[in-house]
């Protein structure tokens, strides 16, 4: 058996991305190296050469190494089936649909995720991104960025509750110097249920404006290749859900 196929059975909840707030200053780079540059670097995903793989068999997980001279450095392979794995709907699937999701709602939080094999087994690769920072409980910034932090924290919570993520926790929450919100692991996301994983307290109307536009031909057009029907129309059924919460904010 190859080493690849070997990782094919793996399951990854190790990459990462930026989420909308606060851009970098010079002083505080910031991660989210793809913005502007997502066919690149989707293309580059898909094809570059794996030059070394390391494995982290207790997170379920692998990393690769690409040959220099690329647009990015390393990803992560990911190939978990669909279907309930340990009592939780999963599947490699859901990572690119998040990611397809979050460029239609322009947020920037997940890495560019594509569909690539290795030896013959289907998965996600997903941008490893580089210069990021675990999530504590009590961390958060001061001065200049809190706004822009907490505006993210909001946004978080209203895309978990789209795409019906229910496994967002503080080993899935990242940052980068420029306390801009990372986000890793969707594989949990997408699945049957129309409840809401979240009760919001606050909502980014910018957000809910774009999230209010999607349509299901949309969707359909976007996601298709991804999720089946009955869970494109759990997005939208899960929106309609969320109207409702957003009725009850306003009173």
């Amino acid at each position: 058996m190859s080493r690849f196929r070997r990782v094919a059975v793996l399951v990854v909840c190790l990459s990462a991305c930026g989420g909308q707030g606060p851009r970098a200053s010079p002083q505080e780079p910031g991660a989210k190296v793809w913005v502007g540059r997502y066919e690149e670097i989707e293309e580059y995903l898909r094809t570059a050469e794996c030059v070394s793989l390391q494995v982290f068999p207790a997170k379920q997980g692998a990393r690769c190494t690409l040959r220099l001279g690329g647009p990015v450095a390393r990803l992560v392979w990911r190939s978990v089936p669909p279907g309930v794995h340990r009592g939780f709907w999963e599947s490699y699937k859901s990572e690119i649909a998040a990611y397809e999701v979050d460029k239609l709602l322009k947020l920037d939080m997940v890495p560019p995720t594509v569909d690539r094999q290795l030896e013959g087994t289907p998965g996600a690769a997903q941008l490893w991104v580089e210069g990021i920072f675990p999530l504590k409980p009590e961390d958060s910034p001061a001065g200049s960025h809190r706004a822009g932090w907490e505006k993210q924290l909001v946004q978080m919570s209203m895309f978990d509750n789209l795409i019906g993520n229910k496994d967002r926790n503080t080993m899935n929450v990242l940052r980068d110097a420029a306390w801009q919100l990372i986000l890793i692991d969707q594989t949990r996301a997408f699945g049957p249920g129309t409840e809401l994983p979240h009760r919001l307290t606050r909502i980014d109307h910018g957000l809910w404006h774009r999230i209010d536009s999607l349509t299901r031909d949309q969707l359909d057009s976007t996601l298709r290749a991804w999720l089946d029907e009955k869970q494109i129309g759990a997005i939208l059924e899960r929106r309609e859900r969320m109207r409702a919460d957003m009725t009850l904010l306003s009173k």
